[in-house]
């Protein structure tokens, strides 16, 4: 994991999945400078490097599966 946090998780199950993604990162940010979380640098960028390699070979795959007159 990129963050970890040896704590209980102050957010309840049923709250966590009404808060949306972007509070939720908002609330990780607040949690990270707070001191609440170790965040490993090294495993972040591996993590970012993954995610935009996954998301290219997507587009990539939905560009060659569509017909040439799409084009």
């Amino acid at each position: 994991m990129v963050a970890t946090n040896d704590r209980l998780h102050r957010l309840t199950t049923a709250r966590r999945d009404r808060i949306t993604r972007s509070s939720r990162v908002k609330l990780l940010a607040k949690q990270v400078a707070a001191g609440e979380y170790k965040v490993d640098p090294d495993k972040l960028a591996e993590v970012l490097v993954e995610r935009a390699n996954f998301h290219r070979q997507v587009k990539a795959d939905l560009l060659s599966q569509r017909s040439p007159t799409e084009l």
